[in-house]
């Protein structure tokens, strides 16, 4: 098994969780999920596993982001772009900072700033969480696609095929660097020494050295790579996507395909938990959950759940997978412990909570 640097940090908390998890316990916190047709976040109480309240906002809510030190929410609505601040406390809604163009993607920094790639500007905007405004801007030269970032630096793909990387503290771009037509996901490796990038037109991954900005290898991949998902201590990458019913797995630190492991009909959206090591794959057109484990590498069970399920969120706590079901407007629960080999291959479902229309991305405060 590959095992990332970050080794014996996250074994330390493995064994802590493992400690704890003698049997089902109340989950106290909140999911807060946002809904697209409601134009809202509901929030979920997961001590009772029921819906509490809805939160309206003023657009389509598509990312959710959870500052735990603050208790805050922030929800990204790109179309009518805007980022929302929510009280996770006491489920208020306060500021609302207008965005000035539509907005790709959001993601946490350092010190709590957000960050905020806005399309039409061409830019990575950085939002101060105190003032909570923008504070920094960084012209990025081109119409982007996604990014990841990793301590004060991030890493930017462009739909021209580039690259680029910014210095956020020294508010600097690099020149780019060309890799393919068509880039998709982009993903720091755990120790950012290296860049993962996602070539959906050649179907392959190419990675970069951070430090040259030199590509380093190129892995031919079985799928087209859309889907990214890192295994608990960042050892190994799975990926998803069209062209063939399966799963992926790289080992980045080895920067070599390590086997494609078939999987149930269309796999989508991925979430790996820790203690247990299990990687949870959805099927939206199956409207199923596939579970695998990550140790020896084949398929545990299959759990039915709700229609087009596909984010999946791992409860702090590595108790629950919550699965978000796009079509049918519903949580479906997956308890972790209840998950076992055996001939049947199926999982039961712990249980389901409407959420709301249209489910896209949740955050869970515990």
């Amino acid at each position: 098994m590959e095992r990332g640097l970050s080794r014996r940090r996250w074994l330390a908390g493995a064994a802590a969780l493992g400690a704890c998890r003698r049997g089902p316990r109340p989950l106290r916190g909140f999911a807060f999920v946002a809904c697209e047709e409601s134009r809202s976040l509901s929030v979920i109480d997961l001590n009772l596993f029921a819906f509490r309240q809805s939160i309206e906002l003023g657009g389509v809510p598509e990312r959710v982001l959870l500052n735990e030190r603050r208790g805050t929410v922030y929800a990204l609505t790109p179309t009518e772009p805007a980022v929302y601040e929510i009280d996770a406390r006491t489920f208020t809604r306060g500021r609302r900072l207008p965005l000035p163009s539509s907005a790709v993607a959001m993601a946490h920094g350092q010190d709590g700033w957000i960050w905020c790639l806005l399309r039409d500007r061409r830019s990575l905007a950085g939002i101060h969480p105190d003032h909570f405004r923008i504070e920094r801007t960084l012209p990025l030269g081109g119409e982007p696609a996604g990014f990841d970032l990793a301590g004060d630096e991030a890493a930017v793909a462009l739909k021209d095929g580039s690259l680029v990387f910014a210095g956020l503290a020294a508010n600097r771009v690099s020149p780019p660097v060309w890799l393919a037509r068509d880039l998709g996901n982009v993903r720091f490796r755990f120790d950012g020494q290296q860049v993962l990038a996602a070539d959906r037109g050649g179907r392959r991954i190419v990675i970069v050295d951070v430090r040259t900005r030199q590509i380093v290898v190129q892995l031919q991949l079985a799928v087209r790579p859309d889907h990214f998902c890192f295994k608990g201590d960042g050892g190994q990458l799975f990926l998803t996507g069209e062209g063939r019913d399966a799963v992926v797995v790289v080992y980045p630190y080895r920067a070599e395909v390590a086997l494609t492991q078939l999987s149930g009909r269309a796999p989508g959206e991925m979430a790996a938990s820790v203690d247990p090591d299990f990687l949870f794959v959805a099927n939206p057109s199956a409207s199923s959950v596939t579970i695998f484990d990550i140790e020896t590498q084949r398929v545990l069970a299959v759990a039915g759940v709700g229609s087009e399920p596909a984010r999946i969120v791992i409860t702090p706590d590595q108790q629950y997978a919550l699965v978000l079901n796009h079509g049918s407007g519903d949580i479906a629960v997956i308890r972790t412990a209840a998950i076992a080999p055996g001939r049947a291959k199926s999982a039961p479902l712990f249980t389901m909570i409407p959420a709301g229309a249209k489910p896209r991305d949740a955050a869970v405060l515990a």
